[in-house]
């Protein structure tokens, strides 16, 4: 099985490891997909990209700014369509000049992080729920979702859950070993340096791990 999204290649998932790359790459290769996905649960956000990819959204309480939410990342707009007779068809468009992406405000560079909500710039409200049908999500986004980039901070914390899963594999029942202290265990939790260096990057609204 091929890596999925993952944050590392095979080739780091090996180097950093230190196994042989001829008996394991088929195992790392699920590892590091496992570990990736569990960056993504604990931030409550995913790092690579998914373009041309459509999602429904409400508008805010004030009419004019859609939050996109928990995994919903923006990278680019592609289109940005809303129903504004309530009859499930998304037949109106704002135009590029009709709105502001808006991303948080961390201290990095322009470009580094993604856009986290949209605002209608114009006059006209964006229609909302409650409506005559009771349809929900009137907004549709179309576009590339996801971050610009894979931070260093979350390749590094998957190469530290990469090792950490990698371990598993060796320790039945998550013993790895005896020391003179008694049974040497492998934790299946979150690593605490995999978590401080996440920790910037949570979502506001994660529900993931802790």
């Amino acid at each position: 099985m091929s890596i999925s999204n993952g944050y590392l290649t095979i080739e780091e998932a090996v180097s950093y490891v230190g196994r042989n790359e001829s008996r394991d790459t088929y195992e790392l290769e699920d590892v590091v997909t496992a570990a990736s996905r569990m960056v993504d649960r604990h931030c409550g956000r995913h790092f690579y990209q998914a373009s041309a990819d459509a999602r429904e959204f409400d508008v805010d309480s004030d009419g004019y700014t859609v939050t996109f939410g928990a995994f919903n990342d923006l990278v680019s707009v592609t289109s940005v369509a809303y129903d504004n007779n309530d009859d499930g068809v998304y037949e109106s468009t704002l135009t590029a000049s009709q709105y502001q992406l808006l991303a948080p405000v961390q201290g990095q560079a322009p470009g580094t992080w993604p856009y986290t909500q949209l605002r209608n710039v114009t006059s006209t409200l964006l229609p909302s729920p409650p409506t005559a049908s009771g349809r929900e999500r009137l907004i549709r986004i179309t576009g590339t979702w996801g971050w610009p980039a894979v931070p260093p901070e979350v390749r590094q914390a998957t190469r530290i859950l990469v090792a950490e899963l990698a371990k598993l594999q060796d320790a039945p029942l998550m013993v790895a070993g005896f020391s003179e202290f008694g049974v040497v265990r492998v934790s299946s939790s979150m690593p605490a340096r995999a978590r401080q260096l996440l920790q910037p990057f949570r979502h506001p609204d994660n529900v993931g791990l802790a």
